[in-house]
């Protein structure tokens, strides 16, 4: 039953509840997340206002009413100064509402937005090796096993990142040639 579920961007007011719900996910998941719950509870305000202001990023809280139970971010790779490598990050579902194929709301706005901003032409996201359920999203929109590495994750742990990407400029082609 989701038609109380809805998605938006989130802005600078809703701060309080981002950082919420951004570090309960740090806490209940330290070897999912490429940043620790000790790296950002402690942050200021302003750092969550700033995470919020939509400058070269959106972030999208998934709501069951006014209730925020989700959230996920794209933003331009700092790596990347032409801006043309957007990230996909941050994806977050509370245990009360997983299972639900949710997430597929999440991917959508964010390839949305994605396909809004000119500058990028490709996407990228990346797991830990061990998690399934992420490998298991981003390949139901379609994005492309790139490579991995093995990194030391905030946990302390030495695993795998897998990484893969989605072509814009193709997806933006098709979509121009459906048109047509």
């Amino acid at each position: 039953m989701t038609e109380t579920i809805s998605s938006r961007a989130l802005t600078p007011n809703d701060w309080q509840i981002f950082r919420s719900v951004r570090l309960k996910a740090l806490k209940a998941h330290p070897d999912v997340y490429l940043s620790s719950y000790e790296a950002e509870v402690g942050e200021p305000e302003n750092y969550w206002k700033e995470t919020l202001d939509g400058m070269g990023k959106r972030m999208f809280g998934l709501f069951d009413k006014d209730d925020l139970i989700g959230i996920a971010a794209v933003f331009t790779w700092r790596g990347d100064p032409t801006e043309q490598i957007g990230v996909l990050a941050m994806d977050y579902v509370d245990p009360g509402y997983r299972g639900r194929r949710l997430s597929r709301l999440f991917y959508q706005v964010r390839i949305d937005w994605a396909l809004g901003q000119k500058p990028i032409t490709k996407l990228v996201i990346s797991h830990r090796e061990s998690n399934e359920s992420s490998r298991r999203a981003n390949q139901a929109f379609n994005f492309e096993y790139e490579g991995r590495e093995t990194i030391r994750w905030p946990d302390g742990a030495e695993a795998e990142e897998w990484r893969y990407f989605l072509d814009l400029e193709k997806l933006r082609n098709n979509k121009f040639a459906d048109r047509g």
